[in-house]
Parts: structure tokens; sequence; C-alpha cells
């Protein structure tokens, strides 16, 4: 207002005016001003180029302005947010996730902060997790009973009001036996199935498999909190009250045949009722080939949008679990379909059309685990008459081959190397080394590499007897028994 008056001689009440167009951002009523402004401060004597960028900086300004106080307390504000996380990294981050809890997409990042910052986020538990996202002992997060889907509020409350009174859940018969009245079948399969029990002991795969009576181990449990529930209320007025033999029994945990593998199936699950993968990840086993030879699908459009800029075509590999997987017919009739890959970063929605659709649909199938190489090109090749117009082509990512992921290391590493130190070698060096070579057996070259530190001698071959699968956990292992490990593409 005061620059208005002082350069231009606007009045008191034409300055407010000027005033009220930049906090309202009214650029109509802002344009009307200038003539008057340049016009009124040249006849001043400035000079006019000066009075042009004056009003450049001006129109900037207006388009997010802040008076002085409103932008002491944004400063503010934003002081404490900063002293906060810097201070209290768990418990910002907890609070950050409680008031995202509706928006997944919002919590994955979060969830990603909290890696990077070296904060565990832990599957909800029975005798941990309050109603909302909280902070251990240890500073771990700790996923809220709240969060999860379909969970009621009342059940939540019941479970840590009896937590808070008579203490913790010894294990999986007191909880039960504590809380039948309130978490029934539906309830107690979103406990199972989202890790909240996992601290009692048993595989959720238990709670899905037969028991002694024919029926499943969770309707067991259900049947047993209802009879547990009349002996205690008839305890009170029969005769025969504390007579164990009439008390009901608990039912037995099944066993679990030894062949059975429900990793994959329990993450699913989890997911379905967390919303997300909190105990582990479907693709934790491949991720050195998803770091290694594959880019985050996260960043699939933005190198979309570099080719748009230069021009040019690139080539990228992704890799990820198939989520979604829907099929559809075009306009024209033709089949295709869409498809969702999920991997560390977040997902990305591939759509299949003609031969893409033809040579790659068959292959994909929900939750298969996928590698995928493809580029970036244009959707369609431009006339010369859009070119001579300079008109731009569309990118987008086109599928070049689909291949299961766990093949891909074999398929693209040519050898992998062990470099040890001849200090190590001793019979029981020697017999961990063949255990795991023979552990990890496939079809990948592997090379030894000695070396005498005493004497700088070194000597390195191939080995004839043994080949490798070449995977994360055999680097662990490597790693662990004192070996170097380096990886040579093919």
């Amino acid at each position: 207002m005061l620059l208005s008056q002082k350069l231009a001689g606007f009045s008191k009440g034409k300055a407010d005016k000027l005033r009220k167009a930049m906090g309202k951002k009214k650029k109509d009523v802002l344009d009307s001003l200038k003539d008057s402004f340049i016009n009124g401060a040249v006849a001043n004597g400035h000079p006019k180029e000066v009075l042009e960028k004056i009003w450049k900086d001006w129109e900037a300004f207006a388009k997010y302005a802040f008076n002085k106080s409103h932008a002491t307390c944004y400063a503010w504000v934003s002081y404490q947010t900063a002293w906060l996380k810097a201070h209290y990294p768990s418990e910002f981050q907890a609070s950050n996730l409680t008031q995202n809890i509706s928006n997944m997409e919002e919590m994955k990042e979060i969830m990603a902060d909290c890696r990077k910052a070296g904060i565990s986020v832990l599957s909800p538990d029975v005798n941990e997790s309050e109603a909302q996202f909280s902070v251990n002992s240890k500073g771990d997060i700790r996923f809220g009973l709240g969060g999860l889907k379909g969970f009621g509020e009342n059940v939540v409350s019941a479970i840590i009001a009896e937590r808070e009174s008579s203490g913790a859940y010894t294990d999986l018969y007191d909880f039960i036996e504590r809380t039948g009245a309130v978490v029934g079948r539906k309830p107690l399969e979103t406990l199972v199935c989202s890790g909240a029990l996992d601290s009692f002991g048993l595989r959720r795969c238990q709670f899905f498999l037969p028991g002694r009576s024919g029926d499943l181990f969770i309707d067991e449990l259900v049947r047993y909190a209802t009879l547990f529930r009349n002996d205690v209320m008839d305890s009170s007025s029969s005769l025969f009250g504390d007579v164990e033999e009439l008390k009901p029994v608990r039912p037995e945990p099944p066993m679990v045949p030894a062949d059975m593998d429900d990793t994959l199936e329990s993450l699913q699950k989890e997911k379905e009722y967390v919303g997300m993968y909190l105990s582990a990840h479907p693709l934790d086993r491949y991720r050195f080939e998803i770091e290694r030879f594959a880019i985050p699908v996260s960043r699939i459009d933005a190198f979309i949008d570099e080719c748009g800029r230069t021009g040019k075509s690139m080539k990228l590999n992704v890799a990820g679990i198939v989520t979604d997987l829907k099929t559809m017919t075009t306009k024209s009739g033709s089949p295709g379909a869409r498809v969702v890959v999920e991997d560390f970063s977040g997902n990305y929605e591939f759509a299949l059309f003609g031969k893409e659709y033809q040579s790659f649909y068959p292959m994909l199938k929900l939750h298969e685990q996928i590698f995928i190489e493809g580029e970036i090109a244009p959707r369609y090749r431009l006339s010369p008459e859009e070119q001579a117009a300079g008109k731009k082509p569309t990118f987008s990512f086109k599928l070049k081959s689909v291949s299961l992921l766990g093949i891909v290391a074999e398929s693209l590493i040519k050898s992998v190397e062990f470099t040890l130190d001849t200090a190590l070698l001793n019979a029981g060096f020697r017999k961990d080394l063949i255990s795991m070579l023979k552990e990890y057996k496939g079809n990948t070259r592997l090379e030894i590499r000695l070396i005498d530190k005493s004497s700088g001698y070194r000597i390195g071959f191939f080995s004839k007897k043994f080949s490798v699968r070449a995977c994360q956990d055999l680097f662990n292992e490597a790693e662990r028994l004192g070996m170097r490990v380096d990886v040579i593409n093919k």
C-alpha cells in the first residue's frame, strides 16, 4: 500500500483496493490497476523498466501472499513441527500415521520415511496396541487396533479396557476367556490375519486348519468362548460349579503339515485387514533382484515425463507382485487388460492392448511375482504434417517381456564371486561353506578368490563342483561367514 502511494501517488482508498486485489487473488482487478500504477510512477520520475519489475514481483507475491502476522504463525508452527520430528521422531510419526489413517497412500509415504529414519512400524498386538498408533518402550511404533479394517470401536475399547484392568493376556486361551463376550468370529479372524495374536506363538494358518472336532480351530475357539462364559455364569448358582470334569475343555491347536508354506497367503490376508504389509513383504526374498535390476514403479511417471521433454525413448525394467488383474473390451471389440504391479515403493497400473495383450496376458496371474522388461516410447508415430507443425509425441511404458522374478538373477548374472582371507580356512569354515553351497545350489557360476593378507598373494578359481542360486539369502549367509560378495552381470 505504502509503495503504491509513494511511487505512483495512489490515494489511500486506491492503495487499499490494490491490497485487497492481492489478498483475494483477484487478477482482473490487479490487471486494471497496472496502467494506473505505471503511468503515475513514470509521471513522478521513476524509470519504467524498474516499475515493470516491481509490478511483476507484486503479481508473483499476490499468487501466494501472507501478511506478517500470518507468516509469523506459520513460521512458528513449522519450527515446532521440525523440533518435534527431530527430538521425538517416533511420537511425531505415530501421530502423523494416526492423522492419515484413512489415506493409505499417504501412510505408505510416512512409513517409508520411518524406515529411512530407522523407526520400525510393528504389526498390531493385543498386548501392546492402543486404539491409535502408539510408541512402545523401545521407540518402535505399534499399529493401532482402531486402524484394522472392519474392526468395531466397541471391540477395540473392550480389549484395551480388559488389558488395563486385569493385566496383559498371558496366552491365547486367557485372551479368549477374558474377551470372548465381544470378540466373535469376525473380529477374531481380523486379529489373527492382521498379526495381532502372533505373540501367543501360534502360526496364523493354524487357526484355519481343522481341529479335533473336524471344525476349523478358529471356530472351536469361538465355541469354547461361549461355553466358558456360560460356565462362569452357571458356577455362581450351581452346586457343582467347581467340579473340573464339568468345565469346558480348551481346544488344542492343530499341527501344521511339515511341507506347508503359508507365508504368502498370510501376507495377503494381512494386507487385506491392515491395508498394507507390516510383518514382512512378499518381495523381501527378491530385494536383491529388485534393487539391482529394476527401478521403483513410483518413478515410472517421472521417466515418462523426462522422455516427453527430451523426445527420446528409454529402456527400463520393473519388478513386483501382481495385486490386481482385470480384463476389458475396447470400443472396437478387442480384448484388453489392466494390471496393477506393486513393489516396495508403491504400485503402477499397466494397460495391455493388441499384441501386448496377446503376448503377456496369459503369463500374468494374481499375486504372481514378475519381472518386466520394457521401454518408454511414443504411443504412435507422428505424421510428417504433425512433425512439421512441431507437435511432440506422447510417451508411454510398453512391455517387451515378462518373466518370473524368481529366475531373473540366474538369467542376468554371469557369476558370483566370494572373496575370503586364507586365515578363515579351517575345518569348521569348510564345513559351513559346503553346507551353504549345497543349500543354495543353482546354475550360476561361482568364483572363489583367496587373499593371504600377510604375503599379499591372491588367487582366484571357478568352482567345478558347485554352481549357486544367486539370491539375497545366499549373499547374507556368505557375508555372515566372513566373505565379501561380488556379482558380475552378463
